[in-house]
């Protein structure tokens, strides 16, 4: 495995790129700012799993979902494949912030959604450039918080303990 603070870091520097590009982006009222917003995101919530504890410990990120295996934090898929007989279910980031990152789980969401809007789609409608503004904002608030950590979680038989 590379060395994880390194990963780290090259992460949080991506994100803070992406973050100024989106935010001058906003600033000059381009609806493209969705993108570089949401990959700022995307790099947060990478370099948040590469050193959340939660991964090294296989009986609490099972408690999350019996799926979960200590290499998914390492995907770059946005969304997982479904699992085909015989083989482990292949997990996107979408569904890891799901499981694992509730609380940012919706404000990720739509900046995925306002992303692929801009880029596929018509196009982001009047005034959602300020939710996903608020969006992301509240994205580096929760990694500057500490607040992106999967709560950990363990199974029945423990409490009984």
């Amino acid at each position: 495995m590379p060395d994880t603070p390194l990963r780290e870091a090259e992460h949080l520097g991506r994100s803070a790129r992406h973050r100024r590009i989106g935010d001058l982006l906003a600033d000059a009222g381009d609806e493209w700012a969705a993108v570089p917003w949401f990959y700022s995101a995307y790099h947060l919530v990478k370099a948040a799993l590469l050193v959340d504890p939660i991964w090294s410990d296989l009986r609490a990120l099972q408690a999350i979902s019996a799926d979960l295996i200590p290499d998914d934090r390492f995907t770059s898929r946005h969304h997982g494949r479904r699992r085909r007989t015989g083989h482990a279910k292949e997990w996107g980031i979408n569904e890891l912030v799901l499981k694992s990152y509730r609380p940012a789980a919706g404000s990720y969401e739509r900046l995925h959604q306002g992303s692929i809007d801009v880029r596929y789609g018509a196009g982001l409608r009047a005034g959602a450039l300020s939710a996903l503004r608020a969006s992301v904002d509240e994205i580096h608030a929760m990694h500057a918080d500490g607040e992106l950590a999967a709560p950990i979680l363990r199974p029945a038989r423990d409490e009984e303990s």
